[in-house]
């Protein structure tokens, strides 16, 4: 061990002579705080674009669904409402086999290789939904694109969050919930214009051109650090970050807290120390309950069955045309909702924000559940697009403040660099698992206890979560990955002794 500290201290010396001697060459280069900046966009726009290709794989269905069921499928095949469920829930279900390898893989072959290893089968499941002359087949590329979907969830928040100066992580990272609602747009777009086979090939465009983004990238410096590719992580994190004193003093930090890992024990015994740690379950718990939030929320129920949604919530006026701009407007709305959240974030922080969209989301459910519970109750006596179209607008631009782009922010903060593959992957198939569940459910409780009842429940549960963010969420902004994790592991003292009032939690 003490061989081994030796070693990266002499790594460190290197570091700052050759910082030195290098300063004056790439002075221009490094000083110039426009060009780590546009690296880093970069490289977070290479997740951005596969994130993309996630959103149309949640919102292909509501308009998938529509048009198996009304003649435009060739298929021979007659959808009653469990086959509906399956169409709809078959990439979700298989959201958890992604998450189940997406850690392990990521820790394995890195980040970056990773998202370029899940593109090719994520192209393949588009163009086998696309070709498809069968049911069966159909199901078969939902399996496939949600298996991919499943694989990136924890893979694109840890290497835009590693590769983000603090400054910009938040906006980073805001933008990957940015790109999923962009890519549910779009995949209602290309349903709504054209034949539904037609739209699944143009979706398979997301990950070819995510992909090549990738590719143009340098691999995370964190992973690097961990992997003792001390040489590989300097010039990936100087790549990325420049040579600022800051930036020197938060690279020595990485390498430092690597020097500290015990390389002598196995990695099996590695890990079930590192799990008994509390940087480790104390934000797995944390982003367990905080995805499991966003599920119950309903929103990801809206995008699978957003055409069937808006005629209960159109009533009478409600027909094929009608149906689909309200479909596309709530796509652009959601968009737009969370491009302001992404300014929001970084100005307000992740705490305020999450309890205040947790909070409205809670209200907006309950308030149209009452509205829609009057109606079918005759009570009043016919619905108002106005009033439920208006209620549904305000739940979309609320919950998108904070509860829906909030968990893939942080999952790729909160978690300490040895286990953030394990933690991130964990949490995120907590999600998928409530994904799943929350999509095959929602037809049977639509039919059981209506939309007013389904729309309760889903308001009752986001008040419970809310309840347990406020009293377990901390603040990250403005914090680097080592503060972070470092908050978690001193936690416990922070009980006993006062905090110094120094804007940190």
């Amino acid at each position: 061990m003490e061989h081994g500290n030796k070693v990266i201290s002499t790594e460190l010396e290197k570091i700052h002579k050759q910082s030195l001697e290098k300063d004056n060459e790439v002075k221009h280069v490094y000083y110039n705080t426009k060009t780590p900046y546009r690296r880093q966009a970069l490289a977070a726009l290479g997740t951005v674009v596969l994130n993309c290709g996630v959103g149309a794989t949640a919102g292909f269905s509501a308009v998938l669904i529509p048009q198996l069921k009304h003649g435009r499928n060739k298929l021979d095949h007659k959808l009653n409402t469990e086959m509906e469920s399956w169409v709809a829930a078959a990439a979700s279900f298989a959201l958890i086999f992604g998450n189940l390898i997406s850690g392990y893989l990521m820790e394995r072959y890195g980040r970056r290789s990773s998202q370029i290893m899940l593109s090719f089968p994520y192209m393949a499941g588009w163009a086998i939904i696309g070709f498809a002359d069968n049911i069966y087949l159909v199901l078969l590329g939902r399996f496939i694109t949600g298996f991919c979907q499943g694989w990136l969830g924890p893979l694109g928040s840890v290497f835009v969050g590693e590769v983000s100066s603090p400054v910009n992580r938040s906006v980073f990272l805001a933008g990957l919930s940015l790109a999923i609602a962009f890519g549910v747009f779009m995949s209602h777009l290309f349903g709504t214009l054209m034949h539904w086979k037609h739209a699944a090939l143009l979706c398979g465009l997301f990950p070819l051109i995510g992909c090549i983004l990738t590719y143009c990238v340098k691999e995370s410096p964190t992973w690097l650090a961990s992997k003792n590719r001390v040489d590989d992580c300097i010039e990936s994190f100087q790549w990325y970050r420049g040579t600022s004193p800051e930036m020197k003093n938060e690279l020595d930090k990485i390498i430092f807290e690597q020097s500290q890992r015990d390389q002598s024990k196995s990695k099996l015994k590695t890990l079930l120390a590192n799990i008994r740690k509390p940087e480790f379950w104390k934000p797995l718990c944390i982003m367990i309950v905080f995805f499991i939030l966003t599920q119950l929320t309903g929103v990801n129920v809206i995008c699978a069955y957003t055409t069937e949604m808006m005629k209960e919530l159109i009533g009478n006026h409600a027909n094929r045309s009608t149906s689909s701009a309200a479909m596309l407007s709530v796509d652009i709305l959601r968009c737009i909702s969370l491009v302001v959240a992404c300014f929001l974030l970084r100005k307000l922080g992740r705490r305020p924000m999450a309890l205040f969209s947790g909070a409205s989301t809670c209200l907006t459910l309950i308030a149209l559940s009452g509205y829609l519970y009057l109606v079918n109750n005759r009570v009043i006596r016919h619905i108002s697009p106005f009033v439920s179209l208006s209620l549904i607008a305000i739940y979309i631009i609320v919950s998108n403040f904070g509860v829906v782009p909030l968990p893939w922010n942080m999952v790729g903060e909160l978690f300490a660099t040895e286990t953030r593959g394990l933690g991130s992957g964990f949490s995120v198939m907590t999600t998928s698992v409530a994904y799943f569940g929350t999509i095959k459910t929602a037809p049977a409780m639509f039919e059981s206890i209506g939309h007013h009842g389904t729309y309760l429940f889903y308001g009752l549960s986001t008040m419970l979560g809310t309840i347990f963010l406020f009293f377990c969420l901390p603040e990250t902004r403005g914090k680097t990955l080592i503060e972070i994790e470092e908050h978690f592991r001193n936690s416990e003292q922070t009980k006993t002794k006062p905090v110094p009032d120094d804007g940190t939690v």
